[in-house]
């Protein structure tokens, strides 16, 4: 155990030694630089008062010379220490140390010239005796302190023994020399400690910003939309996800969330004012395009901390549940094929055979004419359904929505009884790229568009379908509203709609009922949806939102 605490220490010094040349490499320049600065300033004060009358006086003429050779040398001397400090050369240890003893020896001259400390200029050692001991304590330090005390010491026995009369002056010093033994000791054991705590505080901030860098980093690789924000609902951070959610925006730093969600903002102040900090989830629609489940928690102190918002799109909930949907449907298809095809085929078959007969009267005739128109339904019914599965895995691919409705248009246009004027097209992003199987979208675009032909008006002449493309702002969906001026859907029917089955026609027996399910089934499979949208002056408008889009330049 002991050599596991000596080696522990061992390690612990050499870090910080390590860390120490490399705060002296980023940081101890700079009061090293300032003391230079301080340096040139005390030279020049004391070359001014070394020619005033009143010094030249005072001293003898060897004294006089000695204050003012020493005054001149150590003038130049701080001159080129301003300049050797800035440009770091020689070596922070090397000018540290010499230009301490230089500071001294300059100082101690001083000294002399003037008799001792009466002057009481020997108050600036402590600067040049302190500052090694700050900047690098250890041996050296303790060292030039005490070789600092034996100069004065020595300096006051030379005195004496010239005879003079100097017992407050012995006094001085010996508090002096104290004073700056005492001082260099405790300036060093402070500055060791204190450079160890820096560094302790440096490594956990090192270790907290690396924590945040990984954390900021788990929240982008989520494919749940994180969303900080602090008390007065302005933006600090927006992982990926959240940010493809909210449209993409540009400048969303400290912004308010209102400008790029009204709705979540309306939630947030809501959870804010009456439930928080409990954790609570909304169900929103985005724009009335994206669908959120919006989910609020508090970090910290209420009123004081941050605000978590987690947003889960709902449409990757609705593509696994069509998965799942598909795959059951695609057994069910296969019990139908077996089932109910078979018996159905004999059925049409038999009737067929029966028609042959040269002995059947116009009932009989009337009769199998409608085994054979229900046959024939019914087996459109079984082929709808079997389409459906059949398509349960689509290809997307990247569509030019303008170029691909424009060829649609046209194409629908010679294949039904409507004229080029009845059919209008309206874009505010002609760029707009969607990804969508395009044998699927043109059965759903073909399936909206033909029941507004035949439903919408009794007469078709009248008809008009305007079909409008639009980006919302702050979001990164595309809506496509198909709208007849027909009389629209009943009340009644609208909560049935897109039930398989159900049908509002009421022009005969045409219709299986599955047309509008296909198309959201579809829809669905593409990771877009399909609604209808109730019209305040009337008419059908079905939006189709598509969730994967671009905006190509």
């Amino acid at each position: 155990m002991q050599f596991g605490t000596r080696e522990t220490g061992a390690i612990e010094d050499r870090d910080f030694s390590l860390t120490s040349k490399l705060v002296i490499g980023a940081d101890l320049w700079s009061p090293l630089q300032l003391y230079s600065i301080y340096r040139l300033i005390l030279a020049g004060i004391i070359l001014v008062l070394g020619m005033t009358q009143y010094t030249q006086t005072m001293l003898e003429p060897l004294e006089s010379r000695i204050f003012s050779v020493s005054t001149n040398v150590y003038l130049i001397f701080a001159v080129l220490c301003v300049f050797s400090t800035h440009f770091h050369k020689p070596g922070f240890s090397v000018q540290l140390f010499l230009q301490a003893i230089i500071d001294i020896c300059f100082l101690l001259s001083i000294v002399f010239a003037n008799h001792g400390l009466n002057s009481g200029l020997g108050i600036l050692l402590l600067l040049p005796v302190i500052l090694p001991s700050i900047l690098q304590p250890g041996q050296a330090s303790l060292l030039l302190s005490a070789l600092t005390v034996i100069s004065l010491l020595s300096l006051e026995i030379y005195f004496q023994m010239k005879g003079e009369n100097r017992s407050f002056e012995i006094f001085h010093i010996g508090v002096l020399s104290l004073f700056i033994m005492v001082i260099s000791w405790l300036a060093g054991s402070w500055f060791e400690r204190a450079s160890k705590t820096a560094e302790l505080a440096k490594r956990r901030g090192i270790d907290l910003a690396n924590l945040s860098q990984l954390n900021q980093s788990i929240l982008d690789q989520l494919q749940t939309g994180i969303i900080v924000l602090d008390q007065t609902a302005r933006i600090k951070h927006l992982n990926p996800t959240a940010w493809d959610m909210l449209g993409r925006p540009d400048d969303w730093r400290d912004q308010t969330l209102g400008e790029f969600a009204p709705e979540l903002n309306a939630h947030l102040k809501f959870w804010l004012k009456n439930i928080s900090p409990k954790v609570v989830s909304y169900d929103i629609k985005h724009w009335k395009t994206t669908e959120f489940t919006m989910r609020l928690s508090q970090l910290g102190v209420r009123n004081q901390g941050v605000v978590l918002m987690y947003l889960d799109d709902t449409r990757v909930q609705r593509e696994k549940q069509q998965d799942v949907k598909m795959a059951s449907l695609g057994q069910l298809t296969a019990n139908i094929a077996h089932e109910i095809r078979n018996p159905l085929g004999a059925i049409s078959h038999a009737a067929q055979l029966l028609s042959e007969s040269p002995s059947l009267d116009k009932a009989d005739e009337r009769m199998i004419q409608i085994i054979q128109s229900n046959s024939k339904r019914m087996n459109g019914t079984i082929e709808s359904v079997l389409n459906l599965s059949r398509k349960s895995n689509p290809k997307r691919e990247n569509i030019r929505l303008k170029l691909w409705l424009n060829e649609f248009i046209k194409d629908f246009i010679v294949q039904s009884s409507l004229k080029k004027h009845q059919i209008g097209l309206f874009l505010d992003v002609p760029n707009a790229c969607i990804q969508f199987d395009p044998t699927h979208l043109h059965q759903v675009m073909w399936n909206l568009c033909r029941n507004a032909e035949k439903y919408a008006k009794e007469n078709v002449s009248d008809l008009r379908i305007d079909i409008q493309g639009n980006h919302p702002r702050h979001t990164r969906d595309i809506m496509l509203n198909i709208i007849d001026n027909g009389k629209g859907v009943p009340n009644r029917h609208i909560d049935r709609l897109f039930e398989p089955f159900f049908t509002t026609s009421t022009k005969g027996r045409d219709g299986t009922g599955l047309g509008l399910f296909m198309a959201r089934e579809l829809c669905l499979s593409n990771g877009a949806s399909l609604e209808y949208v109730k019209l305040p002056a009337g008419g059908s408008c079905f939006r189709i939102v598509f969730s994967q889009t671009s905006l190509e330049t």
